[in-house]
């Protein structure tokens, strides 16, 4: 018996030299995962196999038990394993988050953690068809776009899913062939938990429409997929041609239009109503303004939308001869070099260490700021500078960084004159802006 075909396996993108590391949590799935991927091993088609085990603390002896398992089993097999322990629980309370949610989080980092440790290439996840149903109806009852109706793609990332079209019947069978026994988490047949809900009482009513629920739900998700990967294609191309220009935008069809407002967001974590007030927000005049979340704001100019940051509160933060420092938006790097490279990103920006007057802040700009913007012989207030060049308001929350003398630079824009690196600076120090 096969777990997955060879157009499967391809799809998951791993080459005969790269190293695996399954999640191994006790469960059927993983344990069938963790044999068929021990013979691809054996078999030359992949180069390393191992595995990776997180004790949630969530049912004690039961856990401690699951972990003893698959130490056993990994021995037998030969292939290492890489265990840890985390109070799930606790965890849970001291982020706010759901226990369910708390135990996903908790477990991805970790698995990430040891693949990074090993050098691995990828992360073999043990969901199957019957997961892939699962999440498609949720996602739908979240109200989701195209994308989250996708469901698990068998790669996303680092992370692989060999099984995502193997129903549960199919895996069961598969370790009864080979009389391999496994763990069986109680938890799974508890309704606290909105997945548990759908599998142990949605499901089996949609099974009395269909018997075959499970593969039609995920045959949908598999076309929706491919409509998905299309619109997003052109969406791609559409936002080289636009931009952030509002009538090009405006022109788009919607469903195009959406994908591309959502990749100029500053966030991953946008919701529908985060687009929906962006698209309304095209219909506007010039000037109008709508609130997202993060703390972003958007708004319309003559010709463009723009998306920055509400005013930071007031910052002053010591800025070190050399390293790095965070920021409010962003982080501030410090290095010193032996020569300026001219011309420069807009994040970067060169002066000459000797001209500068004690120790050095950046800070939000402040009403009444004058410098003298590099080249000019007289000083102009900062915020005429920035109206000159037609810098939004919106857009005026880039750190400034100033000595005792006043402003050394400006982030985004220009150094103050008297920073000017000339052919007889000794000492120059290389200033970096990364924004979040």
């Amino acid at each position: 018996m096969l777990l997955w075909t060879d157009s499967t396996w391809a799809a998951c993108g791993v080459s005969e030299g790269d190293g695996v590391l399954v999640a191994l949590s006790g469960g059927a799935d993983s344990v069938a995962l963790l044999l068929e991927l021990h013979k691809l091993q054996k078999n030359g088609r992949i180069l390393r196999v191992e595995a990776a085990h997180l004790n949630h603390a969530i049912r004690k002896g039961d856990a401690d038990a699951d972990e003893a398992f698959c130490a056993e089993l990994c021995e037998r097999l030969g292939v290492p394993l890489h265990a840890e322990r985390i109070d799930v629980p606790c965890f849970a309370k001291e982020t706010g988050v759901s226990l369910e949610l708390a135990a996903r989080n908790a477990r991805y980092a970790f698995l990430e953690r040891v693949r990074a440790d090993r050098d691995l290439d990828c992360i073999a996840i043990g969901h199957h068809r019957d997961d892939q149903a699962e999440t498609l109806l949720l996602h739908l009852l979240r109200g989701s776009g195209t994308d989250g109706l996708v469901g698990m793609r068998l790669r996303s990332g680092r992370l692989i899913r060999p099984l995502l079209y193997t129903d549960k019947t199919a895996i069961l069978a598969y370790l009864s062939e080979r009389g391999q026994s496994w763990c069986t988490d109680e938890t799974n047949f508890e309704t606290d938990a909105t997945r548990n809900r759908i599998r142990l009482s949605v499901m089996p009513v949609l099974e009395t429409v269909n018997p075959a629920a499970k593969k039609a739900l995920c045959d949908a998700a598999a076309h929706i997929a491919e409509d998905s990967d299309y619109l997003n294609a052109l969406a791609a191309e559409a936002e080289k041609t636009c931009d952030t220009n509002r009538e090009l935008l405006s022109a788009l069809p919607r469903p195009i239009r959406l994908r591309v407002l959502r990749n100029l967001l500053p966030y991953t974590d946008f919701t529908a109503s985060d687009l929906d007030r962006l698209d309304a927000l095209l219909k506007g005049q010039t000037g109008d303004i709508a609130t997202l979340k993060n703390g972003v704001i958007a708004w319309l100019d003559a010709t463009d939308l723009r998306i920055g940051r509400e005013e930071t509160e007031p910052y002053s933060t010591p800025v070190p001869e050399t390293g790095s420092v965070k920021l409010p938006h962003g982080t501030l790097s410090v290095e010193r070099v032996e020569k300026a490279v001219i011309p420069c990103g807009r994040y970067d920006a060169y002066v000459d260490a000797d001209r500068l007057n004690g120790s050095v802040i950046a800070r939000n700009p402040k009403e009444g700021d004058r410098f003298t913007p590099l080249g000019m012989t007289r000083s102009k207030l900062l915020s005429d500078y920035l109206t000159d060049r037609k810098v939004p308001r919106f857009e005026r929350t880039m750190p400034i960084l100033c000595d005792e003398s006043g402003i050394v630079w400006v982030a985004g824009h220009t150094v103050d004159e008297r920073m000017r690196v000339t052919a007889d600076s000794n000492h120059i120090l290389h200033y970096h802006y990364e924004e979040d």
